[in-house]
């Protein structure tokens, strides 16, 4: 086994949080074959109806999204992304989605999503966590975009696991059960439902560990006040 150098585990971890260049192109599908089975739980999570609109935050290459169209017929997606180069490979890798004009792939600030109150049936979003600028103002627009009913899969790697990981600094937010219940407290969901999963898989170093992750359902609250008046 080769040991990364720290130059590498640096440059690991500037590339996670953005992907740029040949090397973020590389890293996407890397990403994609690691978090494979994650993003599929999530998926199956979300509990996709006919007609949906569906927003994801954060999805790399998006070579999941045949997946995500078998789940009901007629849906609507939409791809939030900091990083141009996953914003275009997103679009190569489905072209055709998006020239039907049933899939849409935007760069975004990672800070405010832009679309209006109420728009999606479902959001979903994996191991983006860990990168949120403001976490508990993220969650709020994700809350705000979200319809009344409404459901939100927020997925991640146990912040116990991660933390012993060469790549991981202090700039990485890092989570446990409880520490995402609190902030999901400060919210107006109706429901939390947390499940832990492990699986094996190849790590960003290339060494096969066994990875616990979380994948969180949030159920938006039918109506509220301050929602009726910003309809």
């Amino acid at each position: 086994m080769v040991v990364p150098s720290n130059t590498a585990i640096l440059n690991l971890a500037e590339q996670l949080r953005c992907p740029k260049g040949e090397a973020g192109k590389d890293l996407g599908s890397i990403m994609y074959e690691s978090n494979k089975g994650m993003i599929i739980d999530s998926i199956t999570a979300l509990r996709i109806k006919d007609k949906n609109r569906i927003l994801e935050i954060g999805p790399g290459s998006c070579t999941h999204l045949n997946v995500l169209f078998r789940q009901a017929a007629n849906l609507r997606y939409f791809g939030l992304e900091i990083s141009q180069v996953m914003v275009d490979e997103a679009n190569k890798i489905n072209c055709k989605s998006v020239s039907d004009r049933i899939a849409l792939f935007l760069r975004y600030d990672g800070i405010k999503i832009p679309y209006v109150h109420n728009f999606f049936d479902r959001i979903l979003t994996v191991n983006t966590i860990y990168f949120w600028q403001d976490p508990k103002a993220f969650l709020c627009e994700i809350y705000r975009v979200l319809k009344p009913d409404g459901i939100c899969v927020v997925t991640f790697v146990e912040g116990s696991f991660m933390k012993d990981k060469p790549f991981v600094d202090e700039s990485f937010g890092l989570y446990d059960i409880a520490k995402f219940a609190n902030l999901v407290s400060e919210q107006h969901f109706k429901s939390l439902d947390i499940q832990t999963r492990n699986e094996d898989v190849k790590d960003k170093t290339g060494v096969v560990v066994n990875r616990p992750f979380l994948v969180a359902t949030l159920q938006k609250v039918a109506k509220y006040k301050s929602e009726k008046e910003d309809s």
